[in-house]
């Protein structure tokens, strides 16, 4: 991968993969905009996610934000690609259960015209964030800028992207359950970034002793714990209202496989792996216990995406091989020229 530290040549990717993925979404076939609507919500929230775990970080002078903050940062950029993918997703604004009903709040050009201000909101505080040095003054007030961007911006995915998809159906904590997930999703690639980099430190082999692996792993299993609250407060509101839009939200997961077993998944994947397996304060330093959470949790984050959208979307297997392959590339580009750049550095 040395060619990515040539001038220019992430640019061409970029535009490669932007180029690659509008020309296969805009094909008039069947799933293309559903494939390219689930690639969107997984990747912006990763995106998101990781330079909120950073800016999370700066706002309580957490150590291990020194560790990989850089990386984390690198991806900023994307959420340029992710502004450009929305854009995409207009025709296929059409197919909403509300889509040519009177109103402004979900009319066409309002609808994606928010999203995509906040998410270069987002773009454009992360990037003063980015900016900022390392314990400088006024990077705690840039830091809480981008939350606050990101906030809104995973809320508004989570009310306009998918609630309105099943619409009557209504959820108030659909939106802080977004952003929540975002930064747990944040947290688990932190601890990758940290592992495939840093290595294991020798801290984390001393019996007892506290390390940035060690705080990652705590963040970690305390928004499983959050996570799980949050998912349980709002099924056990769906449960005692018995109202049948709500019901009818979760039969239509449940009622039959695979979607079933998926949502199963859901709730192992993000709670009881992470939960059980980082409650040793052993395995908190485990570089193999943490890498093989930090891909659960991932992993439950797709799942759910796939889940949330399947029972009202269709998908081309061929648009969702294309969209992810990309995003996962430009992904990795990002973050392996920027840890280049910071070896040389050092």
């Amino acid at each position: 991968m040395a060619f990515l530290e040539r001038k220019g040549v992430l640019a061409a990717l970029i535009a490669a993969a932007g180029a690659l993925m509008a020309f296969v979404s805009l094909t008039p076939a069947p799933g293309r905009g559903g494939s390219l609507l689930l690639a969107f919500l997984f990747f912006i929230a990763v995106v998101e996610g990781c330079i909120a775990a950073a800016a999370a970080g700066a706002t309580v002078n957490a150590r291990w934000v020194c560790s990989v903050r850089k990386e984390l940062l690198s991806v900023t950029p994307l959420l340029l690609v992710g502004a450009l993918l929305l854009l995409l997703l207009i025709p296929f604004v059409d197919s909403y259960p509300w889509a040519g009903r009177p109103g402004i709040w979900l009319r066409k050009d309002f609808f994606i015209g928010r999203n995509f201000a906040f998410l270069l909101l987002s773009y454009v505080t992360a990037r003063r964030f980015a900016t900022a040095p390392v314990g400088g003054e006024g990077t705690k007030s840039r830091a809480a800028w981008y939350l606050l961007a990101f906030v809104v911006s995973q809320s508004l995915a989570a009310f306009d992207l998918v609630m309105s998809l099943e619409y009557p159906w209504v959820s108030a904590l659909l939106g802080g359950y977004f952003f929540i997930e975002a930064l747990y999703g944040g947290f688990a690639v932190s601890a990758l970034l940290y592992l495939l980099l840093r290595g294991t430190p020798p801290a984390d082999r001393v019996p007892g002793a506290r390390s940035d692996l060690s705080d990652l792993s705590i963040l970690m299993f305390g928004f499983s714990l959050m996570w799980a609250g949050l998912f349980f407060a709002q099924f056990l509101t769906i449960w005692y209202g018995n109202l049948p839009e709500e019901v009818g939200f979760i039969a239509r997961r449940v009622a039959a496989s695979p979607m079933r077993e998926l949502s199963v998944a859901v709730l192992f994947l993000l709670f009881f792996i992470p939960f059980p397996a980082l409650v040793s304060t052993r395995a908190k330093s485990n570089p193999y216990v943490v890498s093989a959470v930090s891909l659960s949790i991932l992993s439950g984050i797709l799942v759910e995406r796939y889940v949330f959208l399947a029972p009202v979307v269709r998908f081309s297997p061929i648009a969702l091989a294309t969209d992810f392959t990309c995003l996962l590339i430009l992904f990795v580009a990002m973050i392996y020229k920027r840890s280049r750049g910071a070896d040389r550095e050092t």
